[in-house]
């Protein structure tokens, strides 16, 4: 497969210049070639749609085409792929802490198809916060790299967007935490690439290693990824670091990234590279490209792992802007929204309630009690140095209260669990929430959340 007609149709897309019919266009061709592809030379795509028409003539008719579940990935395993590992330009796989870890293998198209989008959101953030002639910018990617695609692809984006870069992952036994805030200030890195958790914790224990965050840095940029991150989330990190903040990238190792940032803050979905329907979450039928629900993706690029269908377990909101990009909502996963008072709710609900004044609070964790059938929240926080502690308790638990309809105590916490730092890198209810009206159970994410936790304990 040529991949040259992929970057000038992406690049132009970029660039605004594709109309929507050219977009429709180029989506329900690049669906018939990949239905096609997987059929064609995956073993388990070749058995799931036997059967099935594939004659596409518009993209609605997707809707007949079976879901692909993360089940599947985990039992098939290598049968999912359109070809060999030999194949591949580079081999990644789920890290597995969420149960049995997957290939996630990318040939050339599939490489490049991830690396330049990354390079475009990138010299938007350039473009933006880094003039001609002032200051240049060096990015640190604050994650790990062992078969994982985000070092390697931003690597790539990077050098095209004329940007300098450095793999700077404190949990690893070769660099440490003191290194680690060493290189931060010596090499004056101003953009951050990492997770909002562990952001947070950053900022908190940096006076621990002689760094006082931010006066001690020269961070003008944070761009995160690897978890759910709130408007108030985002907001909680620009206050704390005292810079731009931006929901930079969604994704994973399965799909790739089929949504990155725009300089307004949104997200915008990939859409010459990726389909994302919207599932309701009672009938589990689509809802077509927009709406609220559980996001279900189709990758539209004939690579060695094209996922069809593929039900991502993740909660979301996807609309279409004032200029007609579909922008994305990530508000956690559809098996973290968690009843309280009789209603479910999602994570971004319950993130949003809390983190009320970014100038308030560091981060918190939530205990659910019920008693004769009524629930009742206690809400652990760590708050900001010299604030007030009466006025962080009474704001949030009006706030859980109106939202929720249920009582709410708010305790402040001088030192909160590490895992609802670590922790959602797994879940973000394993993170932070302890519902005790549950029987507890063993979990592969508890055990794979405590052990990280472990890890960074041990790196600090």
């Amino acid at each position: 497969m040529a991949i040259a007609p992929w970057v000038d149709f992406m690049t132009r897309w970029n660039d605004g210049q594709v109309t929507p019919e050219e977009l429709v266009e180029w989506q329900t061709s690049a669906l018939r070639t990949v239905l096609g592809h997987v059929y064609e030379k995956s073993p388990f795509y070749g058995r799931r749609l036997s059967g099935v028409d594939l004659d596409i003539e518009q993209l609605s008719d997707l809707a007949r085409i079976p879901f692909t579940t993360k089940d599947d990935l985990r039992t098939e395993l290598h049968d999912v792929l359109s070809g060999s590992i030999g194949e591949a330009a580079f081999y990644f796989e789920t890290t597995g802490t969420t149960g049995r870890p997957t290939p996630c293998p990318r040939a050339p198209i599939d490489f490049e198809l991830n690396w330049l989008p990354f390079a475009h959101a990138l010299e938007r953030v350039v473009e933006k916060h880094f003039p001609p002639g002032g200051e240049r910018p060096v990015l640190a990617v604050i994650a790990p790299n062992d078969v994982h695609s985000a070092c390697l692809s931003l690597s790539f984006a990077a050098q095209r967007a004329g940007i300098t870069k450095l793999d700077l992952f404190p949990v690893s036994p070769t660099l440490g935490f003191a290194r680690f805030f060493e290189v931060l200030a010596e090499l004056k890195v101003n953009i951050l690439y990492c997770s909002p958790g562990l952001l947070m914790a950053l900022a908190e224990m940096s006076a621990a290693y002689g760094i006082e965050v931010p006066d001690d840095l020269h961070v003008k940029v944070l761009l995160t990824t690897g978890e759910m991150c709130t408007d108030n989330m985002r907001d909680l990190l620009a206050e704390t670091w005292q810079c731009a903040a931006y929901n930079f990238n969604y994704g994973s190792q399965e799909a790739g990234t089929p949504a990155l940032a725009w300089p307004d803050g949104s997200q915008v979905v990939l859409e010459p590279t990726y389909l994302l329907e919207v599932l309701d979450l009672e009938t589990e039928q689509t809802l077509g490209f927009e709406g609220y629900g559980e996001l279900c993706l189709t990758n539209l690029v004939p690579g060695l792992k094209p996922l069809i269908r593929y039900r991502t377990g993740d909660l979301v909101d996807i609309r279409t802007d004032a200029v007609g990009h579909r922008v994305i909502k990530v508000l956690g996963r559809v098996k973290d929204m968690t009843e309280i008072g009789g209603i479910k709710r999602g994570a971004a609900e319950i993130d949003n309630a809390i983190l009320a004044d970014p100038k308030l609070v560091y981060g918190y964790e939530i205990d659910i009690h019920a008693t004769d059938g009524v629930d009742r929240l206690v809400v652990r926080i760590k708050a900001k140095e010299g604030v007030d502690h009466d006025r962080i308790k009474a704001l949030v638990a009006d706030r859980l209260t109106a939202a929720f309809g249920v009582a709410a105590e708010v305790r402040i916490h001088p030192l909160l669990d590490l895992k609802s730092t670590t922790g959602g890198w797994v879940s973000w209810k394993t993170a932070r929430i302890k519902d005790l009206r549950a029987q507890v159970t063993d979990d592969i994410e508890v055990r794979s959340a405590d052990d990280l936790a472990r890890a960074v304990e041990k790196a600090i």
